[in-house]
Order: structure tokens, then sequence, then C-alpha cells
């Protein structure tokens, strides 16, 4: 059963690298098609700012899950660290339990956000202001989903070292 829930996991983790990927890739090609316009030909694209504030936002949020997945969020454990494994332990799950509680608590209310902006638009796009919570509420979601795997498990995976 935790084989198909590690499976399952990385195959959301795929799934969401790669929109990452792609966001990052749209933003960057629209900033510079943006930058072009207004520098070059004196003129704007009506959705310039909106797609790439979109794409950023998208960027940023899907990346949470990522990084907890990889142990790469800033954290202070030091005095943890010098622990014995079962205090250790307690302490990281009682730390996932609580970060799992505020997931839960930030997907409640991105939903609650995305019904309340639901009839707002973007000024460039004909697009819901909704839709930047309904990326909030699949972040928060996934990092539960990974804080599930780090209460199994008994602690975060090994911390990603950054190279030099």
């Amino acid at each position: 059963m935790l084989a198909l829930y590690d499976r399952t996991l990385s195959a959301v983790d795929t799934v969401s690298s790669w929109i990452v990927m792609a966001a990052m890739a749209i933003l960057t090609v629209v900033v510079t098609v943006q930058v072009f316009f207004r520098y070059v030909l004196n003129e704007s694209l009506d959705w310039g700012w909106d797609v790439p504030r979109l794409c950023f936002i998208v960027t940023v949020l899907l990346a949470i899950p990522l990084a907890l997945a990889r142990n790469a969020h800033v954290g202070v454990d030091m005095v943890v660290e010098l622990l014995g494994l079962r205090p250790r332990r307690l302490i990281y799950r009682a730390n996932a339990v609580l970060m799992a509680a505020l997931m839960l608590l930030v997907a409640y209310y991105a939903v609650v956000l995305a019904h309340a902006t639901w009839d707002q638009r973007l000024p460039g796009l004909d697009l819901s202001v909704g839709f930047f919570y309904v990326a909030l509420f699949i972040a928060a979601v996934h990092s539960v989903l990974h804080l599930v795997r780090w209460l199994h498990r008994g602690g975060p995976p090994p911390r990603v070292e950054s190279a030099p």
C-alpha cells in the first residue's frame, strides 16, 4: 500500500514539476516579448502583465510541495539533530502534524476565496482571479500528501545539500 502511495505521489510530483517548468518558460517568453513590444515597438500587450503574474504565482505555489519532498525548505534543526532518534522522530512528527493542519486550513480558505473571487476577471485576460486560489488549494493538498508521508517515515527525507 505504501509503495502505491509513493508511486502516486511521485506521479503528482512529476506533473507538478512539468507545470512549474512550463510556467517558468511561459513567464520568460512573455516578459521578453513584453519588453520588446514596450521598448522597441513602443506598444504594449494587453495581457503582457497578467500572464507572467499568473505563471509566477503558479510556479511559486506548486514548487512548495516539491521542496517539501526533497526537504529543501530552510529549517533550523541544529538542536533537533543533537537529540536521539526517538525524540527527533517525535518532534518531526509533531511538526508534520502542525504543518499539515496549517496546509488544510490554507486549502479550506483557498476554496472560500476562489468562490468569493470567481466573478472577478484579470484585466488583460478573460480569466477568473479565482484561479490563483485554485493553485493555492492544489499546492496545499499536495503539501499535505508529502507531510503524511513524513508522518509515516518518522520525519523528512534527508536534506538536499546545495552545491558550493
